[in-house]
């Protein structure tokens, strides 16, 4: 059996998905109870794009190992593929919450995790669900502090729902890790605007116009201003 399973791993390595997945079958024909091969098969079946039978297999390898790390980040990347943001957000807090338990949170599975919530955000803010989206936004920035674009999704959020104080906040963090970010500093006036700090949204937005002369949101934000400003 570890010959063949072996073999249709490299078969999976080489891109080979469907000569891997027929091995992979008569293993678990044989050994029906081996977590590794369905997590194996279930990686074969989303090179081959067959995601439903992925998620079976996931699921399955979860069954026979509840402590399967591996396959609920596999399980969660293949949910979240498919749009199922809540359930891919649940399964990669199982990961988390058993990688956590023995060594800690790993850069990958916090920049995945990072990834969902911030997927979710994006998905209530379209909705206009401002609040549900800073909710998720909120957890993907305690989870990757150093993620700089969600940092502004959720500044952005903030100004949607007049929490200025809050956006400036997030925005000034941001630009010290990134002075030359563009559209952060394009927020961040636009947070100062509608504090009526007319002169510091100007001086924000002109800064970007320097960098940037084909700026068309910065440009346009400046020629909303001058009426405030006369």
């Amino acid at each position: 059996m570890k010959k063949m399973y072996h073999e249709a791993l490299d078969l999976y390595e080489k891109g080979k998905a469907k000569e891997a997945i027929d091995i992979l079958n008569a293993v678990i024909a044989a050994h029906p109870d081996y977590p590794d091969v369905h997590n194996a098969i279930g990686l074969a079946y989303s090179l081959s794009e067959n995601r439903e039978e992925a998620i079976k297999s996931f699921e399955r390898a979860i069954e026979l190992n509840p402590d399967y790390i591996e396959a609920y980040v596999h399980l969660a990347i293949i949910q979240n593929e498919l749009c199922r943001f809540e359930e891919a957000k649940k399964t990669f807090e199982k990961a988390a919450s058993l990688e956590t338990r023995d060594k800690g949170l790993s850069p990958q599975l916090k920049a995945k995790l990072a990834s969902t919530y911030a997927q979710l955000g994006d998905t209530y803010y379209e909705l206009q669900e401002y609040v549900k989206a800073k909710d998720e936004y909120t957890r993907a920035v305690d989870v990757g502090s150093s993620f700089l674009d969600i940092k502004l999704k959720l500044a952005k959020t903030h100004v949607q729902l007049s929490e200025h104080p809050d956006a400036e906040r997030l925005l000034k963090e941001i630009l010290e890790r990134n002075p030359q970010y563009a559209e952060a500093k394009t927020t961040l006036g636009l947070c100062y605007y509608h504090q009526q700090q007319y002169e510091k949204a100007q001086r924000q937005w002109q800064e970007v116009v320097e960098t940037d002369p084909g700026n068309i949101k910065a440009k346009s934000y400046l020629n909303m201003l001058k009426e405030k400003l006369q």
